[in-house]
């Protein structure tokens, strides 16, 4: 007989915790904590020494630029902003 888990996974962005639920109890994997843009910094300069492959790419920075200002000026004007990511 198989049993199968289902599992519920929750993250907190702000603090990075993960948080798996399952039947059997929740679990708190451990998990080494880095500023996300530090992160992709870092990666961008491994890149240019050939360490590394870019792993957010040029148009993927560009738009999430777009939507973080989107965003800003949503929130300032109460209005939505819509845009047309490519």
């Amino acid at each position: 007989m198989i049993h199968r888990t289902e599992a519920r996974i929750f993250s907190d962005f702000i603090t990075q915790e993960i948080r798996v639920e399952t039947d059997n109890g929740t679990e708190t994997p451990k998990n080494e904590k880095a500023e996300p843009l530090s992160l992709e910094i870092k990666n961008f300069l491994d890149t240019i020494d050939g360490k590394s492959d870019l792993l957010v790419k040029p148009e993927q920075a560009v738009n999430v630029t777009k939507i973080a200002e989107a965003a800003l000026l949503s929130s300032q004007k109460g209005t939505p902003i819509y845009l047309d990511l490519r």
